[in-house]
């Protein structure tokens, strides 16, 4: 044994290979990370170059010694490689981890250690010799092989070494990260710097085979006291510093101990290390505290939501504080809830099972209630009891179905207990996280139905008038012309007043016609109207020939309508009751009284002033005592150009009904008390 070797030195590195290769199995068995496999084959290297350099200081068999220093030399290629490629991982260099690069770099290490355990034969590497009691590498016996074998074991080093020594420059934040990336660089470049030296002469014993003892106590340091692989700087630098949220963490006495840049410049001003949290966020207490889970402040005119994470163990108890910037959000919501509030339309949020549980203020305009009053109601309650059938089929077919959309127009129920039209449609957002059920859009179309209404209301009177005038007014017409051109050749007096009738006649039926148009407008504006006084100006205006009027009609009752297009009504009636009878005929007008037991009963005949009493009218009557109008034609005789006479345009009637439906009336016709025609008129 050389003077300069001991038993100890050669006890040393064994136990230092076996401290490394410890380490090792222990990363294997603990870390499930596949980027922790080259960590352990760097140390399992560092193992196989000790470990058989300390035997190699005691051991005297040649053959033994041979065997050895081929382990040495193949352990350190192993190391060398295992911790570039350990390097890599650890940095994120993912372009280098693709396997083409890496590949590359695995078969020069499997072509090194064929090489190896080949040169006792080539000798390409060494010269032959004596491998015991020597200290490897015997620099005066080496041959070019084991230079471009150091080159290649010094390049992957080197680059291992220099990638962790720029993730320490860059590591930022708290002592944890600092202590980690320092041990990380100490670890490797310790045993590699003693190298270097031995190489250049400086040390003339290489004492890097000791210097990797000290790598795999720093290792275990890392990995044991600083929980080196469970928050790597890596993770930090390309995770925490990256993201737009705001990240601090505190310690037992919310100290601020890391941060990241988004955090800067959401709390508005400079953040130091060991700085009291107070003085960064005084606003963050009752979140750390865990008196509140979530916390909405202003600052530097942002709004920011934090939220706290309780982290520790045996001897640290301290908290991640995340900050969010949910400006943009926030002015988001309040434009969103300023367009559902002040919008026309009601906007409603249901279940799945139809239960409300939103309702936009705009219902106190549409439907008159409380958004209040129907969350927790049954939507489909307020839907008319014959059109929910169908609503409740499109809903099932909406949450069923492949459409997440459908449009619908139901009758629904207003706060006064009418019923008016609905137009809306419904979205299924039920697998919305922040909506979690299916809007619905609500508007009244109720004036827009009723325009459409009388829009072809207004169509079919258009039709009629020109099946009229083509039709009614073709025949007088052409008589007319007859009369007038048998008056030109005779100049008889009687063929002149022959066509001056038939012009008169035309007239009377374009009179009607105006009337008839007009009479079918819908009427949108009433007043109360004296109907006593109506009936006696239509009475007066109307050709009675000796007729007698009777009139049961209270004084002071009055019904809400128009008073002109009524005066039309009771001409028409007045002179339908005298046109179709041979006798002077008695008309009378009365009203239809409901009283209060439910029964129906009419004024008695001649009474003209007011009653006592709680007596409600239901309408009102006009009847003669003429040959009224047989049962087979009543279902027709409001139709227009129905008439039993031949001179008779067949529209007095029909105005009739167009001026009570325009009220929104029902007019009827029955057999009278006298057996004449019965008009019964029910307003209410």
């Amino acid at each position: 044994m050389s003077d300069a070797f001991t038993s100890l030195h050669a006890a040393s590195l064994v136990g230092i290979g076996l401290l490394n290769a410890g380490l090792g199995v222990q990363i294997l068995r603990t870390r499930s990370d596949q980027d922790v496999v080259p960590l352990a084959g760097f140390l399992v290297g560092i193992s196989l170059w000790t470990i058989p350099q300390g035997l190699l200081l005691v051991e005297t068999d040649p053959t033994v010694g041979l065997v050895l220093s081929i382990v040495i030399n193949a352990g350190a290629v192993i190391m060398a490689t295992g911790l570039f490629h350990f390097a890599l991982a650890y940095t994120g260099r993912t372009e280098w981890l693709r396997p083409g690069r890496l590949g590359l770099i695995y078969l020069g290490t499997c072509a090194w250690l064929v090489v190896i355990w080949t040169d006792p034969i080539h000798h390409w590497m060494h010269q032959p010799m004596e491998y015991t009691q020597v200290l490897l590498p015997v620099v005066e016996y080496q041959n070019v092989g084991y230079w471009l074998y150091v080159f290649w074991n010094w390049s992957l080093s080197a680059g291992g070494i220099f990638l962790f020594f720029v993730e320490f420059v860059d590591a930022r934040g708290s002592g944890v990260y600092h202590k980690q990336s320092r041990l990380v660089v100490l670890a490797p470049l310790i045993p590699g710097a003693a190298n270097v030296l031995a190489f250049g002469g400086v040390t003339a014993i290489n004492y890097s085979v000791w210097g990797f003892g000290a790598t795999g106590i720093l290792i275990a340091i890392a990995l044991y006291r600083y929980r080196w692989l469970d928050l790597v700087p890596i993770a930090r630098d390309r995770v925490v510093d990256e993201m737009r949220d705001g990240y601090l963490v505190v310690d037992d006495d919310r100290r601020v101990v890391d941060y990241n840049s988004a955090a800067r410049t959401l709390v508005g001003g400079d953040v130091s290390l060991g700085e009291p949290i107070r003085d960064v966020l005084p606003e963050s207490g009752p979140v750390l505290d865990g008196d509140r889970g979530e916390l909405t402040l202003s600052r530097g005119g942002r709004i920011v939501d934090a939220t706290a994470s309780i982290v520790g163990d045996e001897r640290v108890d301290g908290a991640v504080l995340m900050l969010r910037d949910v400006t943009e959000q926030r002015r988001a919501e309040r434009r969103f809830q300023a367009l559902i509030e002040n919008v026309s339309d009601v906007v409603v949020v249901v279940t799945g099972e139809g239960e409300i549980t939103y309702v936009s203020p705009s219902v106190r305009t549409v439907l008159g209630y409380e958004p209040a009053d129907l969350v927790g109601e049954t939507v489909f309650e307020y839907v008319h009891e014959d059109d929910r059938p169908r609503a409740i089929e499109a809903f099932e077919q909406l949450r069923t179905g492949p459409d997440d959309e459908t449009r619908f127009e139901y009758r629904g129920r207003h706060r006064d207990g009418s019923w008016i039209g609905l137009e809306g449609g419904s979205v299924d957002l039920l697998d919305n996280d922040i909506v979690g059920g299916v809007v619905v859009s609500i508007r009244d179309v109720t004036e827009r139905n009723e325009r459409e209404r009388e829009l072809e209301r207004t169509n079919r009177r258009l039709d009629e008038f020109a099946g009229v005038v083509s039709h009614d007014l073709q025949s007088p017409l052409g008589m007319a012309k007859t009369y007038a051109g048998l008056a030109r050749e005779s100049r008889d007096p009687e063929d002149v007043a022959m066509v001056e009738s038939v012009l008169d006649r035309m007239e009377r039926m374009i009179r009607q016609f105006l009337t008839m148009a007009r009479a079918g407008t819908t009427i949108t504006e009433t007043e109360p109207v004296d109907l006593r006084s109506v009936v006696e100006r239509s009475w007066t205006a109307t050709k009675t020939d000796g007729c007698t009027l009777e009139r049961s009609l209270p004084s002071d009752w009055t019904v809400e309508g128009d008073a002109d297009r009524l005066r039309h009504v009771f001409e028409n009636l007045f002179r339908n009751a005298v046109d179709h009878n041979d006798r002077p005929v008695t008309v009378r007008v009365g009203v239809l009284e409901t009283e209060s037991d439910g029964g129906s009963h009419e004024i008695p005949r001649g009474i003209d002033e007011a009653r006592e009493g709680d007596d409600v009218y239901r309408g009102f009557f006009v009847e003669d005592d003429g040959a009224g109008v047989p049962e087979s034609v009543r279902p027709y005789v409001f139709e227009r150009g129905h008439t039993t006479r031949r001179e008779g345009a067949g529209f007095g009637l029909a105005i009739v009904r167009d001026v009570v439906e325009a009220h929104g009336w029902h007019v009827g016709v029955r057999e009278g008390a006298d057996g004449g025609a019965r008009f019964e008129i029910e307003t209410s």
